[in-house]
């Protein structure tokens, strides 16, 4: 009977332990679950720098202020003085104009933004930008010029594609059509009345149609020119 209670308590007491070892054992477990902190400041996520852009069309070129657009013929006949300034937004700023025409004359105390009006844009992408805009005076005459620009916004050309005006007794009109991509044909007319010695007049007019070839990225070229001239008496 001694022996018999021996055994049980032997038993009972290798039990305990082995479930105290089982208790310690899912402690350890639990505990290396536990998450681990990571330090955010070795591991902080940078923004990639912002590439510097060049000015956008809609700054470089605001289709607000222009009339017309995708124009293929420019012409500036019975476009005086008092229809330019009231039909067409004139430039406000000197900065703006030296902007597209990137010519130091501009710069002059002679030069005002107002005989500056925009006229039309005739491309507005990213790879290129055409526009024209007239360059005049109250007294005398109104050229219009045709810009081209690269990607930059750097002038590549500037050409003269249809002007009016006149002084006194003499007046002039110059007009013009792009036949192709790369030609242009100008008219120019210039027209001078001369008083005569038995009180009439005469009127001389001289007549000049020019064929160019247009380049982008440098002045037109002169391929051809018919002059004609013509006397009136009055």
């Amino acid at each position: 009977m001694n022996k018999l209670l021996t055994y049980i308590l032997i038993f009972l007491t290798f039990s305990c332990v082995e479930k105290k070892k089982e208790s310690e054992s899912d402690k350890i477990q639990v505990e290396q679950k536990k998450p681990i902190s990571i330090n955010n400041d070795s591991t902080e996520l940078k923004a990639e720098p912002t590439l510097e852009t060049k000015n956008s069309d809609s700054v470089f070129i605001d289709p607000n202020n222009f009339k017309y657009s995708n124009l293929n013929e420019f012409d500036l006949r019975g476009w005086y003085y008092g229809k330019i300034v009231d039909s067409l937004k004139s430039f406000s700023s000197k900065e703006k104009l030296i902007e597209y025409f990137q010519d130091e004359r501009l710069k002059g105390e002679n030069i005002y933004p107002v005989n500056y009006q925009y006229f039309s844009i005739q491309k507005n992408d990213k790879s290129e930008k055409i526009i024209t805009i007239i360059e005049g005076d109250e007294s005398c005459c109104h050229d219009l010029h045709y810009l081209v620009y690269n990607s930059e916004n750097k002038l590549l050309s500037d050409n003269i594609v249809a002007g009016t005006g006149g002084d006194g007794m003499w007046g002039y009109d110059q007009y013009g059509t792009f036949v192709n991509d790369s030609t242009y044909v100008l008219t120019r007319i210039d027209m001078e009345e001369i008083e005569l010695e038995n009180g009439g007049t005469k009127t001389e007019i001289d007549s000049v149609i020019t064929n160019y070839r247009f380049y982008k990225n440098k002045p037109f070229e002169k391929l051809t020119e018919q002059k004609f001239e013509k006397v009136e008496k009055h």
